[in-house]
């Protein structure tokens, strides 16, 4: 009977399987993709009592600066409103427009009823800033945003002034009085 569990184990090893050797897979694990931000994100700038802070929206097309100031006027959200973030941009009044982008710069036209609130200006400006930056890769604060209160008239050049990667601006909103809290 000894022979009966040789010949099972002959049995199943011979199954006619050979040894191949290594077999080729691909190349070799590279870690995990960079995370990109995705296109469908627009960020918006609110003021805070600790100056602007960076709010994100969805967006139906890819984060252009045009796209990112036509969701100003929205202003903050419910959610943003609890957590203290206004808007000094005049509510009910159209979107600033882009009247031209380059590699780190646009043009943005005022709306007429937006008045001389320097908030609401920073504001457009941090807003049209990141969405130039994230559009070519210039850091924030060093996009030109000039900015032009009439059609033809004179241009005033600004920067979006933030402590970095706060998204919260070092100069202190204007007072509250009279800001829209949509």
């Amino acid at each position: 009977m000894p022979l009966v569990p040789a010949a099972a184990l002959a049995l199943v090893s011979a199954c006619g399987i050979t040894d191949s050797g290594p077999a080729q897979a691909g190349p070799p694990a590279a870690g995990l993709p960079e995370a990109e931000r995705p296109a469908d994100v627009v960020h918006v700038y609110f003021s805070s009592p600790l100056g602007l802070e960076r709010v994100s929206r969805l967006d139906r097309g890819p984060n252009s600066p045009q796209d990112a100031l036509n969701r100003l006027p929205e202003g903050p959200d419910e959610a943003e409103r609890a957590r203290g973030l206004i808007s000094f941009v005049p509510r009910n009044t159209p979107a600033p427009t882009v009247t031209g982008q380059r590699r780190g710069s646009v043009d943005v036209l005022v709306p007429r009823g937006w008045g001389s609130s320097r908030t609401a200006l920073r504001q457009l400006v941090c807003t049209a800033a990141d969405a130039v930056g994230t559009a070519d890769g210039t850091r924030i604060g060093e996009v030109d945003v000039r900015v032009r209160r009439t059609p033809g008239g004179a241009t005033d050049t600004q920067r979006c002034e933030l402590n970095p990667g706060s998204g919260r601006g070092p100069a202190p909103p204007e007072s509250n009085k009279g800001a829209e809290t949509t």
